[in-house]
């Protein structure tokens, strides 16, 4: 298992490996200024850390552990759409940092795993302070979105194509 969260240095390290906050990995300073503002939370086998539907107001790295993804359909069931591993470098909840919406999905522990936790209060003040800290993560969180909106584009295309062929025959 990876090493714990539990000293400046480790969650350095991890922060280091996300290629959210690629853009400023290389200065000391302003990943110090990042790790200031994280905190660390330990999730039990089982435990859920975020519930489809819940206001949120953080985002969360992965730094031990493994994490299932749940989506709701409409018809109430659920379904598992990745589960994650901390060795992936992942986060989550990363949309909490922009804007004020419901949880898209529900994130549960697959086993005991800990998570830096940046609530959004603190990563707006730290942006607006020190917007060469800020801008680059942002603009990254920009990358994921419209990477999600043009595979959104593209599935529903391909679904359109399939019922059109079907109402052809």
């Amino acid at each position: 298992m990876a090493q714990a969260l539990s000293s400046n240095e480790a969650l350095l390290e991890k922060l280091r490996q996300i290629p959210l906050f690629a853009g400023i990995k290389g200065n000391p300073g302003y990943m110090e200024r990042l790790v200031a503002i994280c905190t660390v939370r330990a999730f039990k086998r089982g435990e859920e850390i975020i519930r489809e539907g819940d206001l949120g107001s953080q985002m969360y790295v992965l730094g031990l552990g493994r994490v299932g993804i749940q989506k709701r359909t409409r018809a109430g069931d659920t379904y598992t759409v990745v589960t994650l591993k901390a060795e992936q470098n992942v986060f989550f909840g990363e949309l909490a940092l922009i804007d004020d919406e419901r949880r898209s999905a529900t994130v549960t522990a697959i086993e005991d795993s800990e998570c830096l936790v940046v609530a959004k209060e603190d990563f707006t003040v730290l942006g607006d302070e020190f917007p060469e800290i800020g801008l680059p993560i942002t603009r990254e969180i920009s990358k994921i979105l419209s990477a999600r909106l043009r595979s959104t584009t593209e599935d529903m295309m391909t679904i359109f194509d399939a019922l059109v062929n079907e109402l052809k025959e």
